[in-house]
């Protein structure tokens, strides 16, 4: 099946949209710089190839104690725990041309522990089970050292954005983790706010400037090159952290860790593997682990609206817990881990296939004009995600329908026979014989299927759907290995002095699939930005 390749930007709409507050704005400062960039097409650069283009002659050097490449959640973090450790000069390096142009500013919500907050809320929930919970999940697979500094850090990123003026919100147990720990956010462009505050603290940001090089000299990290619209710039520094927040937006990356499946990115276009490729050209190792936090608000195609709270209604359908297949028509998966474990078990299933299928009758269909699915299959107590989610019939039915189907990744047929030769979905008259009588019988003997999400396919209509989606994600996760410092280490786990790497792209924090913690991708990075943060402040004391 062709694909055709996603080119509008994509954004992650606040989630707490409709309940927000406007965060109040902070003045800009004059220390901020920025360069009109000079126009190049996106980097998809293979990180396997460490022949990268080779370091230029510069037009300008600048000096700094702390260099930080990306200014998302790790490195907006680490630049305050700098500055808060009395490191002299700290400089944000990035390819960002603001403050609001990272998946940092989109981010919906945080894990935490042990806040205020939760405290009010009655939730006795501890940094030790959180560890514990963590590292059970991941099963020893990470760094567990650098993983129990960052959890004991989570409590006090709360706090940091209260100090930043950003207001959160304790959100409801949508998985059914058994305990509350994500902290929304309840404004929006949270970006600024750190902009202005990091830079009263004497942060300096350069911003339209994406880093190409690490320098080294004599095995030692000691700045970086950049190049801002026609001017090179090297910045001089004594420690240099590398966050640049994945590699989703490099879809040659991604299809061959993934063996060819294409992932529509709900993330930023600017997430393109650059900190990785040059961590390893400095000498440093990949790490073991790859995942993905996976886009859990509802399904995805690329040939529709690349938007998640914007995006056709129909799109929930991929997390209803119905009758899924695979593009031969077979069932792959228990449905109910895509309804009820989108980030995790669900979501990673859905990277198994380069597109999927849902298959719904029109009675079923034409019911959610009125009603929600929930509600119509008896709003079963085990799907607790769709009582905030999936809790109203489907908005302009008629025409987002119309629309699904105009896009072309909505398919509709007289018959099961019919819809089957319509989609290719070869085997889809016996997947759905077979999916009937488990249905009868109230029992899945094949994924064994919790039976609340059992519901018929053919019951007499007169006609039946095929929605199809693609896997979606909001970014990646895994990189180079790193010491429980974020030291980055070489291929004999020795540390590189100098280099050090946190955020999503630190390949020794973050265990796939995702872990079963809401919000623990942005919570691990905010934490490991300041973990690495202090350890460069030492090593700049010592070295």
């Amino acid at each position: 099946m062709d694909i055709v390749n996603a080119s509008p930007k994509l954004t992650r709409r606040n989630f707490l949209a409709g309940a927000a507050v406007g965060l109040f704005g902070m003045a800009g400062a004059a220390s901020l710089a920025g360069c009109a960039p000079a126009p190049q097409a996106a980097d998809t650069t293979d990180l396997a190839d460490t022949g990268a283009a080779s370091l230029k002659e510069p037009t300008e050097t600048r000096e700094a104690d702390i260099v930080i490449v990306g200014s998302g959640a790790a490195g907006c973090f680490a630049a305050y725990e700098a500055a808060q450790a009395g490191v002299g000069k700290v400089m944000i390096v990035t390819k960002s041309g603001t403050a609001t142009d990272s998946n940092f500013n989109e981010i919906t919500g945080t894990s935490s522990v042990e806040t205020t907050l939760l405290k009010e809320a009655g939730e006795t929930f501890t940094v030790d089970q959180m560890y514990e919970h963590m590292m059970n999940y991941a099963h020893w697979t990470v760094n567990a050292r650098l993983l129990r500094q960052c959890v004991s850090l989570l409590p006090s990123n709360i706090d940091i954005f209260d100090e930043m003026g950003v207001e959160t919100m304790v959100l409801g147990d949508r998985y059914n983790f058994g305990f509350l720990n994500v902290h929304g956010f309840t404004g929006k462009n949270k970006g600024e706010n750190f902009e202005a505050g990091l830079t009263a603290l004497g942060v300096e940001f350069l911003y339209d400037a994406p880093v190409t090089h690490i320098l080294m000299e004599d095995g030692k990290a000691v700045g970086v090159q950049c190049e801002c619209g026609r001017d090179v710039i090297n910045v001089n520094a004594k420690a240099i952290l590398v966050c640049t927040g994945g590699y989703l937006a490099n879809e040659e990356k991604v299809r061959e860790e993934y063996g060819g499946t294409f992932v529509v990115n709900m993330g930023s276009l600017k997430n393109t593997g650059d900190g990785e490729r040059m961590v390893l050209e400095a000498g440093g190792v990949a790490d073991r682990i790859r995942g993905m936090g996976m886009n859990d608000i509802y399904g995805m195609n690329v040939k529709s609206t690349i938007s998640v709270f914007e995006a056709n209604p129909f799109m929930q359908l991929a997390f209803y817990g119905g009758l899924l297949t695979d593009p031969k028509g077979n069932r792959f998966m228990n449905e109910y881990m895509l309804a009820q474990e989108p980030m995790n078990g669900g979501g990673e299933a859905t990277l198994h296939e380069k597109c999927y299928y849902a298959i719904f009758s029109e009675n079923t269909v034409n019911a959610m004009k009125e009603s929600p699915y929930y509600q119509n299959i008896g709003s079963p107590a085990v799907w607790t995600s769709a009582a905030t989610m999936f809790n109203a019939p489907l908005a302009d039915f008629d025409a987002n329908l119309a629309a699904a189907q105009e896009e072309g990744w909505c398919f509709k047929a007289a018959s099961i026979t019919e819809l089957a030769e319509l989609t290719g979905l070869v085997n889809l008259e016996e997947t759905v014989k077979e999916y009937d009588e488990a249905v009868a019988a109230g029992a899945d003997p094949l994924f064994l299927k919790n039976p609340a999400f059992l519901q018929p396919i053919e019951d007499d209509s007169a006609a039946y759907y095929a929605f199809e989606y693609n896997p979606s994600a909001f970014n990646t996760f895994g990189g180079p290995r790193t010491d429980e410092t974020c030291c980055a280490l070489d291929a004999d786990s020795n540390p590189i002095p100098g280099l050090y790497v946190a955020g999503v792209e630190n390949g020794s924090l973050f265990c796939s699939p995702y872990y079963a913690v809401g919000g623990s991708c942005s919570g691990l990075s905010l934490a490991s930005g300041r973990v690495a943060a202090r350890a460069m402040a030492n090593y700049i004391q010592t070295a």
